[in-house]
């Protein structure tokens, strides 16, 4: 039996969660020699920063929106596959609101791997959100944890 090596340390990251009706805003990512995926705005919370005040920093970073950031509603637990090991991440998922007729465009500084920002329909395209979200986003008796997620 292998031992599952985890990097140190625990990342604490945020996560936008911004309907426009039934449509999720999401950023879509690329790694080479894999299919597209797609992901919830935010990333990792800085030393010193609130996680409203992260959340906002990393939208417009991303999404180039700045968002208002409403309640918290979820917590889930993320091991993200990495050189050396997973990394183990505690995701805050947050209600946030982008401004009237804000139109899908990337930030100044978007991730990495970040192509595209769009509006996606969370039932249709399910399957290509990395981590799997998306049915608890749209489910109103959805839990406060959420659970453990690998992706």
């Amino acid at each position: 039996m292998t031992a599952t090596v985890f990097l140190p340390p625990i990342r604490a990251t945020v996560r936008a969660v911004i309907f426009n009706q039934s449509k999720l805003l999401v950023q879509v990512k690329r790694h080479p020699g894999k299919p597209d995926f797609l992901t919830l705005p935010g990333g990792a919370q800085e030393m010193g920063e609130t996680m409203p005040q992260s959340i906002a920093r990393e939208c417009f970073e991303e999404i180039g929106a700045k968002v208002i950031v409403g309640p918290l509603l979820h917590m889930a637990e993320v091991y993200k596959p990495k050189q050396g090991g997973l990394r183990h991440q505690i995701e805050a998922l947050f209600s946030c609101e982008v401004p009237t007729g804000y139109t899908p465009r990337l930030g100044p500084k978007p991730d990495r791997s970040q192509i595209d920002t769009i509006w996606a329909d969370p039932v249709e395209q399910a399957s290509l959100f990395r981590p799997s979200f998306a049915s608890y986003l749209i489910d109103p008796d959805a839990p406060f944890y959420l659970g453990c997620f690998h992706g």
